[in-house]
């Protein structure tokens, strides 16, 4: 059924006004000179002429344009050779279309002691014959000067497939690369609340499952909607808070209007770990996390995540961070931004803005 529709798209694309007014000219004059040379040879009047030359055009044109049909239905594309089996197939269909319109439209078949059957079909084939070498000439004519372009255009599909693949086996090994750093805390934490609270380690066991069992999911797609990333900075902030307590606290302001809005799975989340890791932690787990998102001029969706620390010193980009970037410029070119000022105790805000159609 695809190779049906894709048969069907190929033919439609193929068939241009300027195709079909080419094909009756050349079918035109076919029948025009079919003519002239018929009234040299018979003497006939100026009514003659034209009745003459009126039934030619019809049956060149039936014939013409059958042939061209022929041709789309059967041929193989440009790139491919031609078969003398495959030439005698186009022609036969040709001859197969356009037999009814020529017995219906044709001059009369009583004429003559033959049976109209045999009339039409005789007289069907010696115009088929005529007009086959133009119609052939012509299709030959294209396929040599459109075969060149074909082939150029199936080296470019082929080039941009293989880059694509490139690209995206480039992301995924991006978003493979997790920072282990949470992992390892959690778990260090899992291991010390089983000796002396094992219904907290069980609910921290449970939300880190969840955790898992949510970006597991996202790896498989390049983009993500808003929302999801939410519940899985949520999912992520409530183990941080199992492990530092009350100290920690958070805010997400996302408006339910950006939610269903395409973003790169774990890119606002690692903004957070960066936050946590760099600021919360070094401040022996207290401090308030604010997750933001807005939009900007209609076209650029802006996130962001605000620490009131503020002691990052050192602003080159940790292993999270060079990953993010990376991944930014892989799916988005130099369409994204990021960036991290540090206001000295105060707070530090990391911000993202990616195109909001994704």
């Amino acid at each position: 059924m695809r190779h049906v529709s894709s048969r069907l798209k190929t033919i439609a694309s193929l068939i241009s006004l300027k195709s079909i007014l080419v094909v009756f000219f050349i079918n035109s004059m076919c029948a025009f000179l079919k003519t002239v040379y018929h009234l040299t040879v018979v003497e006939s009047s100026y009514d003659f002429f034209f009745a003459e030359f009126y039934g030619y055009f019809k049956t060149m044109n039936t014939l013409g344009f059958s042939l061209a049909f022929s041709y789309l239905i059967l041929s193989r594309g440009p790139d491919s050779k031609m078969s003398v089996a495959r030439i005698a197939m186009i022609g036969l269909l040709a001859f197969a279309v356009s037999y009814p319109f020529i017995f219906i439209t044709g001059q009369p078949w009583n004429e003559s002691s033959l049976h109209p059957i045999f009339q039409v079909t005789i007289y069907s084939l010696s115009t088929l014959i005529f007009s086959a070498w133009a119609i052939m000439l012509i299709i030959y004519v294209q396929s040599r000067e459109s075969q060149p372009k074909f082939q150029m255009l199936k080296q470019q599909i082929a080039e941009q497939s293989i880059e694509r693949e490139r690209v995206e086996m480039e992301l995924h090994l991006l978003q493979a690369q997790i920072e282990p750093h949470f992992f390892y805390n959690t778990l260090a934490n899992l291991h010390n609340l089983i000796d002396y609270d094992a219904e907290k380690a069980k609910h921290l066991l449970e939300e880190l499952t969840e955790y898992l069992r949510s970006t597991v999911h996202q790896y498989r797609h390049k983009f993500i909607n808003l929302s999801e990333e939410e519940d899985m900075i949520r999912r992520y902030l409530n183990i941080q808070k199992i492990r530092f307590g009350e100290q920690l606290t958070y805010q997400i302001d996302i408006p339910k209007t950006l939610q269903h809005y395409p973003i790169l799975p774990m890119s606002l989340l690692t903004l957070v770990e960066n936050a946590i890791k760099h600021a919360v932690e070094k401040n022996n787990g207290q401090g308030l996390i604010i997750i933001s998102a807005s939009l900007h001029n209609k076209d650029s969706l802006m996130l962001s995540v605000t620490d009131n620390v503020g002691i990052l010193k050192d602003k080159s980009h940790g292993t999270g961070i060079a990953n993010l970037i990376a991944r930014l410029e892989v799916t988005y070119g130099n369409r994204a931004k990021f960036s991290i000022d540090c206001n000295p105790n105060k707070n530090t805000c990391a911000q993202l803005e990616v195109p909001a159609n994704g």
